[in-house]
């Protein structure tokens, strides 16, 4: 590897560091060693090595973060209230995300789970898969009540922690419930010539470069995939930097500017600030209370998978996909032969293959990247949650579990 390539991924991964530890400070209200320590998991998956935390000099104020490398290199990250946090060049932070207290009422209109007798099996089920791997929350929602809801130490229902991909799913129900209310047309041309179904289902024929796992480009300063997380960037400017690989329709490639495609074409359907009505309206119509949209430069958010949020928001999530699943079209009409190793539908992984090992027809769920997982199981009538930090994720594990321990007769 040559010096500039490497320097360009410490450089980057300092940007990555710091951004998420301002996040973990000021959107998770986690404690400085706590999330210092979930540091080198994230720059060890996403690194590769190149840099260790340890080499990282972070000063921490009221509304910002700055990391510093021995050679010079200064990154720095600002809380934004309800924006989450964010890298600048530049300018003041508005402060730590807000944080809603509990809803005593049950959920899903609010926080409680529901007191029924039967589940002790799924609770000591869940108990087991937190002391055992690196899951942080788990929820389990059975015929529509929140049955069991479980954390582990350090973690609570108002702790939201970093989503990932899950957000393609989120941006999913968005579309779907603004189509709902008449605002847009799913078939329609949603950027260009491109339609939201198109974006939503990955097959939009936009490329930008993309390294793969463990590449020695992988974070450099020519990875697109990845620079929305690592340094300030434009949405507008990522998306129309995005190349033509094939029409509209004929190319599966998962990737996150076809997301972020979304989130920008959603100014003409929203108007100019679109993270303010998305967290306004639309997530509190979709029954979200504790999530956090965070945002580009330009205050559009980064709806590939920037964003914070809880067990209790993630069931609320298979919830709604549960009630898309019967829209038209389906969430789980696959969008193409094979996305990658599994089928995939509108922003949703399905099983018709049977990869996950459990003979339960229909299945489809959301994934992020270290260990973020909802599971839909309509025959069982069934949502499980997940959120996590582990470099290898056990979401399945969890999944085979619960339907191991659930009553036959709730």
């Amino acid at each position: 590897m040559s010096t500039d390539l490497r320097t360009q991924r410490r450089h980057n991964a300092l940007g990555f560091c710091t951004k998420e530890l301002c996040s973990a400070l000021f959107v998770s209200g986690r404690s400085r060693a706590a999330a210092m320590a979930d540091l080198d998991t994230i720059c060890e998956r996403f690194a590769g090595g190149a840099l260790a935390p340890a080499e990282i000099e972070f000063t921490v104020d009221s509304a910002s973060v700055t990391g510093r490398l021995p050679d010079g290199a200064t990154r720095r990250a600002v809380a934004d209230g309800i924006r989450g946090a964010r890298l600048v060049t530049e300018g003041p932070g508005a402060g730590p995300a807000p944080r809603r207290e509990p809803d005593p009422r049950p959920w899903p209109l609010g926080d409680a789970a529901a007191e029924k007798p039967g589940y002790d099996a799924t609770r000591a089920a869940v108990r087991e898969h937190l002391r055992a791997t690196g899951a942080r929350g788990v929820a389990v929602v059975h015929h529509g009540e929140l049955v069991v809801e479980e954390f582990a130490p350090g973690f609570g229902p108002r702790t939201p922690t970093r989503g990932w991909s899950t957000a393609k799913t989120l941006t999913a129900l968005i579309v779907d419930h603004l189509a709902g209310e008449g605002r847009l047309d799913p078939e329609a041309p949603a950027y260009r010539d491109i339609t939201w179904l198109d974006l939503l289902r990955l097959r939009s024929g936009l490329a930008v470069r993309r390294f793969e796992d463990g590449s020695p480009e992988m974070l450099s300063d020519a990875d697109d995939y990845f620079a929305m997380y690592v340094r300030p960037v434009s949405v507008e400017r990522l998306v129309a930097s995005a190349r033509v690989e094939a029409a509209p329709g004929k190319l599966f490639c998962y990737k996150s500017i076809d997301h972020l495609t979304v989130a920008l074409a959603l100014r003409p359907v929203l108007g100019d600030d679109v993270h303010g009505q998305l967290t306004r309206t639309v997530l509190p119509a979709l029954g979200l209370r504790h999530s956090v949209l965070e945002t580009d430069t330009d205050g559009v958010p980064l709806l590939c998978g920037a964003w914070y949020t809880t067990p209790g928001d993630l069931a609320r999530i298979g919830a709604r996909v549960t009630d898309a699943m019967r829209s038209a079209p389906p969430v789980t009409e696959v969008a193409g032969p094979v996305a990658m190793r599994h089928p995939y539908g509108t922003s949703v992984w399905l099983d018709p293959d049977g990869h996950l090992g459990v003979d339960h027809p229909g299945i489809c769920y959301a994934l992020g990247s270290l260990g973020q997982a909802v599971f839909v199981v309509p025959g069982e009538g069934l949502v499980i949650a997940r959120t996590a930090l582990e470099p290898r994720s056990r979401h399945a594990g969890l999944l085979r579990a619960v339907l191991g321990a659930l009553p036959r007769n709730p």
